[in-house]
């Protein structure tokens, strides 16, 4: 029943899979997908992660930290922010360990896990780190084919580890929401049997598997295919993401999420259920898919805050991932108007704002600040205007007090 509703609401994207707020000038999609609506109508089993026995503490502000007059500037500003732009779902700030302010509004409670789209990728890089630190993986510059051979037929396979995870495969040519053009579509409209323009809907309803995108019947009808050699420059691809969490799976004998479960999830003690979406086949759709309740984002991202100051190998990694390692500059355009800079499937170097962040389609993002230990998490249902400045430009405030700073 729900396809009768989804495809006039899902605006001219045709897939969720991925996308940042990229130069469109609004993005949208139904608020009830966005408070788990997706894992819901999916045909396709999700992975399931459960709470941890014993949760990892959120505490709450006390009154004399949630009375600083940087926080107290921040939470009014959140106030006005969500007047502004009242598809605004649920926000969070959290400082220096400690939960500041949270916020809910429309169909988003306490009890709603809200889902994430290209916030996975980032999701993704911690599972390929903790890989590459287990010793799974040899190293971040071997090439992809040697260990998934099937994607030596394209840039996937000639890439390294380090290439997909900067984007920079050249594999084809983004053409919406950083999917490549099908000839012909895909995978086909329950309702009108017309095809989409995009992968996600086609996944979610059991009609292709990510083997089929990588390398398989899919792959053959990808326009603009090995655009570029790998290395050469930046390009926002689902593809990339989806091509790494391949080798974390064929290496660790497990799915990329089931992967996530024990490598980062566990570690992360969240308190509820999350779930990542998968393929008819159980593969991990890595580009997107994951849900988990607020205050569970709240810890992943106190724990990513945490692991990255560590004096090992993983923490290594983090702070390379969450540092600028490609420029997303092209000539004669951006391929971000708010980013100068990627890292290991983190964005950086905003041009409003500090610290690194992890980006999702509609308006979904985690603001972590190193410097002053500060986290902003916002989701979403819709974008448009300024309101991704706006909030970047809130954050930068939050930080810039000198009073706040440790």
């Amino acid at each position: 029943m729900f396809l009768k509703r989804e495809i006039s609401t899902l605006v001219a994207v045709g897939s969720l899979l991925s996308l940042t707020d990229t130069a469109v000038a609004e993005t949208r999609v139904q608020e009830r997908f966005m408070v788990g609506g997706f894992i819901d109508v999916s045909r396709t089993p999700a992975y399931i992660f459960k709470p941890h026995a014993m949760p990892r503490p959120l505490p709450k502000a006390c009154a004399a930290r949630r009375n600083e007059a940087a926080n107290r500037r921040a939470v009014q500003d959140i106030g006005g922010y969500t007047d502004r732009y009242p598809e605004t779902l649920a926000m969070m700030l959290i400082d220096r360990g400690k939960v500041v302010h949270t916020e809910y509004r429309g169909a988003a409670n306490a009890e709603r896990p809200l889902y994430s789209m290209s916030i996975a990728k980032s999701l993704t890089s911690l599972a390929v780190g903790h890989a590459l630190c287990a010793g799974l993986i040899p190293s971040i510059d071997t090439r992809v084919s040697d260990l998934v051979p099937e994607l030596g037929i394209n840039n996937f396979g000639r890439s390294t580890i380090r290439e997909l995870l900067t984007m920079s495969s050249g594999a084809y040519v983004s053409a919406i929401v950083g999917q490549p053009a099908f000839s012909g579509g895909i995978g086909r409209r329950p309702r009108t049997g017309k095809p989409y323009k995009g992968f996600g809907w086609p996944v979610r309803l059991g009609q292709v598997t990510v083997a089929d995108i990588l390398w398989g019947d899919a792959w053959r009808r990808i326009e603009n295919a090995d655009a570029h050699p790998p290395g050469r420059a930046f390009g926002y691809r689902a593809g990339d993401t989806l091509s790494a969490a391949m080798v974390v799976a064929r290496v660790s004998g497990t799915s990329l999420a089931g992967y996530f479960d024990r490598a980062v999830w566990q570690k992360t003690r969240g308190a509820w259920p999350g779930a990542w979406e998968a393929d008819r086949d159980g593969v991990t759709v890595a580009s997107s898919g994951t849900q988990f309740r607020l205050a569970d984002w709240g810890r992943i991202a106190a724990w990513v805050l945490t692991a990255r100051t560590a004096r090992d190998c993983f923490g290594d990694y983090l702070r390379a991932a969450t540092s600028t390692q490609i420029s997303t500059q092209r000539p004669g355009r951006w391929a971000h108007p708010h980013f100068a800079g990627y890292g290991y499937q983190w964005w950086t170097d905003n041009r409003h704002a500090p610290g690194f962040w992890a980006v999702g389609y509609a308006g979904q993002y985690i603001g972590v600040d190193p410097k002053t230990r500060k986290i902003l998490i916002k989701f979403g249902s819709a974008q448009h205007g300024r309101s991704a400045r706006d909030l970047f430009e809130l954050f930068a405030r939050w930080t810039q007090s000198t009073k706040d700073k440790p």
